[in-house]
């Protein structure tokens, strides 16, 4: 067994804990934690700081895969098309998983549109929060084949450019709006998916920070200055988000500028943490991810059932941490099924 240096290992710990508590800030977006105290507020946690997670997500994913590229062509595209394998089966599960809620929303309820399944299925994601899924898978071949054909300053140029437009589609999407030819361009898009916030435009120039991050080692004068740039993004991502806000621009609120910077530096923060890495964190993070609509709407209907919605669904901070805390409980559970059964001696497969 080939055995991760120490070193290594310690900085996956950072990077899984930070995973773990960007988790919780995806569940705070969708069930709005300040909401029965003041919208503002909520707006600022869920439309703002809670924005740093998925990103986060994305960067650890091109930390992660990326920094085993070897610079042989072969090589690198087997293992990311055996990245990509692990990632396809895991969103065909979750739409499985997700199917019951679906036929409940009534997804199905006037037949099937095959190309509107298609374009979910491909973009927009089947449920509200798998669109991560496909977004990774097509980011991680956009970024692996610019980075391939391109020079490093035309593969940033590229990465930076599919999020500018992103962002004029998302945060931004009054200054296109306001724009004849640009409105036109993105009502085009708007009929082909949803968001623009996908594996085209929002996913690339995240997953090319972790592999930079993960290529480029940063000299200890720079690794100092992770937690000032931090702090400032967010003084910044904080000021861009209110002010967007102000002039009434977003379209959605999950892509602003201030983000990248302060990604990065929470990304580089993480890897400084002294903390042991077990497989077993990351997995519960990915869990809860995945699991928490689920779980939301058991909650309220459990909540329901026992007259206990004015208290664990009306009061939004209670109804958040009831979520957080029965995620969290199903995500460790499974964690330790999934880890126990992947170590029972199983009998080897036969050769194709």
């Amino acid at each position: 067994m080939k055995m991760q240096p120490r070193g290594a290992n310690r900085r996956l710990g950072g990077i899984d804990l930070v995973k773990l508590a960007a988790s919780f800030l995806v569940i705070a977006i969708h069930t709005g934690p300040l909401l029965t105290y003041d919208e503002y507020a909520d707006f600022l946690i869920t439309g703002i700081l809670g924005r740093l997670a998925v990103p986060f997500f994305f960067m650890a994913s091109g930390y992660l895969l990326f920094r085993k590229l070897k610079g042989s062509g072969r090589e690198d595209l087997s293992m990311v098309n055996r990245y990509a394998r692990k990632v396809a089966v895991l969103y065909l599960a979750a739409i499985m998983i997700y199917l019951p809620l679906n036929i409940y929303k009534g997804d199905f309820d006037h037949g099937i549109s095959w190309p509107e399944l298609a374009r979910d299925i491909v973009m927009d994601g089947t449920f509200y929060h798998l669109w991560y899924l496909p977004a990774l898978l097509i980011g991680v071949y956009i970024v692996y084949g610019l980075y391939r054909l391109l020079p490093l300053w035309a593969f940033s140029a590229a990465v930076g450019a599919l999020y500018a437009i992103g962002l004029l589609g998302d945060s931004y999407y009054g200054l296109a709006e306001g724009t004849p030819a640009l409105h036109a361009m993105y009502e085009w898009l708007f009929a082909r998916f949803d968001y623009t916030r996908n594996g085209l435009f929002f996913a690339p120039v995240f997953l090319a920070m972790g592999l930079f991050m993960a290529k480029r080692q940063a000299k200890p004068k720079i690794r100092h200055l992770y937690s000032f740039v931090f702090l400032a993004s967010m003084v910044l991502l904080f000021l861009e988000g209110i002010l967007l806000r102000e002039a009434g621009y977003p379209r959605h609120d999950s892509m602003y500028i201030a983000l990248l910077p302060a990604v990065y530096a929470l990304f580089g923060m993480a890897t400084q943490l002294k903390i042991g890495s077990t497989p077993r964190t990351g997995a519960i993070a990915q869990w809860i991810y995945l699991l928490h609509p689920a779980v939301l709407v058991a909650v309220r209907g459990i909540a329901g059932a026992a007259g206990l919605k004015p208290l664990l669904v009306d009061h939004s901070l209670i109804h958040y941490a009831a979520v957080c805390l029965a995620t969290a409980i199903v995500s460790v559970v499974l964690a330790r099924l999934l880890d126990t059964l992947g170590r029972l001696p199983l009998r080897p497969a036969k050769s194709l």
